[in-house]
């Protein structure tokens, strides 16, 4: 993953996989709750993942 995980914040850009994971998404943090994130990827709504799965920009 690209920078250290433990610097992401509500806001921060990232990239996160969705369904299967073939397929990632670009989007912004809107809440962090211990090691689950969600992501908010605009018109298609949110995504739940965990930190270890996501990718700062």
């Amino acid at each position: 993953m690209n920078g250290n995980q433990d610097e992401l914040t509500v806001g921060t850009a990232v990239r996160v996989p969705v369904g299967d994971g073939a397929i990632w998404r670009f989007g912004w943090i809107t809440e962090i709750d211990g090691t689950k994130v969600v992501v908010d990827l605009g018109r298609d709504g949110t995504v739940t993942t965990t930190r270890d799965k996501i990718q700062r920009l």
